[in-house]
């Protein structure tokens, strides 16, 4: 399976402290879906208001190991844990020409494999974001340079 390398710059700028994350390419596993930017805009709203939600700085670079990329401006990615099972899960998304995002890759392996068997769980989990907060222990948002 294509693997996405995503760096994000860490609290201090330069290399030291950057966080690599590692994601699975969606298209390996199904159609990529599409979210309504609306639905980014709300986790933003949301963001402000619970304490156990928080924006990271952004993102450096997005790159696979099949040579494609995703400028770095128009990466969104949205790392959670759920509350009462502590399973982590992160989802990259890109900001399409039409303002949307798409849903390009999936982390860890776990939540890749369940969204295999289940395409409907990552809307779900990106629903749930705004309308139960209190199921996540912790959600971190990394929003595009070229904002919406």
């Amino acid at each position: 399976m294509t693997k996405w390398k995503v760096t994000l710059e860490g609290v201090e700028s330069g290399q030291e402290d950057d966080i690599v994350l590692s994601f699975t390419d969606t298209q390996d596993i199904m159609k990529p879906p599409i979210v309504e930017r609306y639905v980014i805009e709300d986790v933003t709203n949301v963001v402000k208001k619970q304490d156990h939600y928080h924006e990271l700085p952004n993102v450096k670079k997005v790159e696979s190991d099949a040579q494609d990329t995703i400028p770095h401006g128009k990466t969104t990615v949205i790392l959670i844990t759920l509350k009462d099972t502590k399973e982590k899960m992160g989802v990259l998304l890109s900001l399409t020409d039409a303002f949307n995002f798409s849903v390009r890759g999936l982390r860890p392996d776990d939540f890749v494999n369940s969204v295999q068997n289940d395409n409907a769980k990552v809307t779900e989990i990106l629903t749930k974001l705004t309308k139960d907060p209190g199921a996540f222990e912790d959600v971190s948002l990394v929003l595009p340079e070229d904002r919406f």
